[in-house]
Parts: structure tokens; C-alpha cells; sequence
């Protein structure tokens, strides 16, 4: 695990810029994992480059905020069509659609900021919901940048702290290694039940 970590601290000075130009891809619907990016990002500030932590930190929160401009866009330029791009079918579907709108009506900003929480093919439908029903551009960068700062904030901390007790965390894990499995296949499912309660009803 150490030398692992030494060979991945050995090209974190360009951390910033990469994981930047991922997040910029996620927001175009290729598949990767912007909480896994951040707390990624966060684990490097603490463990590899703590000088430059807010460097880290602000790459990492344009690219996120930006990364929803893109898919704000891509639902507000092609709108209905993006139902028959395979590319976007399992993100963007009538019924998933019809339920965002239906929660951002009733609880504005705040579907934001638990969107900003939710996984990609979510976060991301409703950023192009947004982007379909033509919501003002400056309206939907004002309220997201709070949503934005909020989830960046969270994660990039909880990323921080568990690069900073990296090897507690790691000591316990493997303490009790089958208790943490169990919890994670018991979190595999939840998510997976969350993900067919929202798949489109046929």
C-alpha cells in the first residue's frame, strides 16, 4: 500500500489539471465518477501536495460547476432528441425526466443540492432537465453554484480527512475486512434498488 501510494504522490503535481479534465468529460456523460474524483482529489491534497491544497480544491470545483454548464446545454440544444442518442438513453428517459422536474418544481434549490449528491447518470439528468425546459441560463448557473459548493465542500473534505488517517482507516479495514464487505455489497444493493425505482415504468 505504501509503495502504491509513493507511485501515485510521484505525478500528483498534475493531479489538478487531470482530474480538471475529467470532470469536464463526466458532464458529457462519459463514465466517471465525479464524487470518486473529488474524493480522490481531496486524498491527494492531504497525502501528497498539502501545499497546495486550494489549488486542489478550485480545480476540482470549476471543473465541476462547469461540467453541469455542459450538460445544461447539451439538454437545452438538442432537448427531446437526446431520448434516441444511445449515449444519454440511460440517463435521460421521459419518465426520469418527468419525476426531476416534478421535484425541482416542489422543492427548487434544494433538488439541487441533493442532485449535486446523487450519482452521475442523476446529477446529470437533472442538469439537462434544466437545460430542456429552457431554464434561464443565468438562473440555473446561479442556483447550481450553491448546490456546487455545498457537494465539492463535503466531499473534498471527507477525502482530506481520509487521506490524512489513511493507514488507521486501512488498519481497521483490514481488522475487520468482512464486516466492511458486507457493508458495502448491503450499499451496492440500496443503490440498485434506488436506481430501479427511478428507471422508466414499461
Amino acid at each position: 500500500m505504501e509503495s502504491l501510494l509513493t507511485l501515485i504522490c510521484s505525478h500528483a503535481n498534475e493531479a489538478h489539471w487531470i482530474i480538471f479534465a475529467m470532470l469536464l468529460l463526466a458532464g458529457l456523460n462519459v463514465p466517471f465518477s465525479e464524487d470518486i474524483l473529488i474524493l480522490t482529489g481531496g486524498i491527494l491534497a492531504s497525502t501528497c501536495v498539502p501545499d497546495h491544497t486550494v489549488r486542489m480544491y478550485l480545480w476540482i470545483f470549476f471543473g465541476c460547476w462547469i461540467s453541469a454548464w455542459e450538460a445544461y446545454w447539451l439538454g437545452r440544444l438538442l432537448g427531446p432528441k437526446l431520448y434516441n442518442i444511445r449515449w444519454f438513453s440511460y440517463v435521460i428517459t421521459p419518465h426520469r425526466i418527468e419525476r426531476l422536474h416534478y421535484y425541482y418544481e416542489k422543492f427548487g434549490i434544494l433538488t439541487f443540492i441533493v442532485g449535486r449528491f446523487c450519482p452521475g447518470g442523476i446529477r446529470n439528468g437533472l442538469f439537462m432537465t434544466s437545460g430542456l425546459g429552457k431554464m434561464p441560463f443565468p438562473i440555473f448557473v446561479a442556483r447550481d453554484v450553491i448546490a456546487c459548493l455545498i457537494s465539492t465542500l463535503v466531499l473534498f473534505y471527507i477525502g482530506y480527512q481520509f487521506g490524512e488517517h489513511h493507514e488507521i482507516v486501512f488498519k481497521y479495514f483490514k481488522r475487520y475486512e468482512i464486516a466492511a464487505i458486507i457493508l458495502i455489497v448491503l450499499l451496492a444493493i440500496s443503490v440498485t434498488i434506488f436506481f430501479k425505482r427511478l428507471a422508466p415504468k414499461k
